[in-house]
């Protein structure tokens, strides 16, 4: 609890200081197909790809962030590793474009990159190309941390299926094909996979 209340004064600062400022944390706001976050996904073909989806203002999602940049990203600068957030509209009252770039600026990283989609279908797409399902009834994607190979290609509207889904959602609770989120074990299941790929120097 604390430091979720820790993480919402770091969301407000940040929040604060965009307000006052431009954010040096950049976005693109994609259609109701995300296509522009298909065709960066396919043009990191070759790498492992991670996809994060976010509410920007749900404290679950910050805290996720978080771990996340704790766990792995921050002392990362493997060019073999590119990871995409989008960001959606959940909670009431919904969050808009200008709450992005303070959640965005809990990962540290150069190879993230940031997507708003205010019409929320993205979280329908790819609970309808994962399948995330509680027993018979579609769970809409949100608050999932996803890991993808070098070889997966993103065809058709729906994205793909992924080597590992996570996640923070009570509708899964129990689920075994649906882990909840560890950020440890996520990070260590992600240097698995780049492991296998040729080595390059870093950055």
């Amino acid at each position: 609890m604390r430091k979720i209340i820790a993480l919402l004064f770091m969301w407000a600062a940040a929040h604060g200081c965009a307000e006052a400022a431009d954010s040096s944390v950049k976005f693109v706001t994609v259609d109701g197909t995300a296509s522009q976050l298909r065709v960066d996904f396919n043009q990191a073909k070759g790498k492992v790809r991670l996809l994060f989806v976010v509410d920007p203002i749900c404290p679950g999602c910050l805290r996720g962030l978080d771990d996340m940049n704790r766990d792995l990203l921050e002392h990362s600068r493997d060019p073999r590793l590119e990871t995409f957030v989008v960001h959606v509209p959940v909670l009431k009252p919904p969050p808009t474009a200008s709450d992005v770039p303070p959640a965005a600026e809990l990962l540290k990283n150069p190879n993230v990159r940031h997507y708003w989609d205010p019409s929320g279908n993205f979280g329908r797409a790819l609970s309808d190309g994962v399948d995330l399902r509680n027993g018979s009834k579609p769970v809409y994607a949100w608050d999932v941390w996803l890991i993808y190979g070098p070889d997966a290609v993103w065809q058709g509207t729906l994205p793909p299926k992924p080597l590992l889904l996570m996640h923070q959602l009570r509708a899964l609770e129990g689920s075994k094909q649906f882990p909840r989120l560890d950020s440890d074990i996520f990070s260590k299941e992600v240097q698995k996979v780049i492991a296998t790929l040729p080595s390059v120097a870093m950055q």
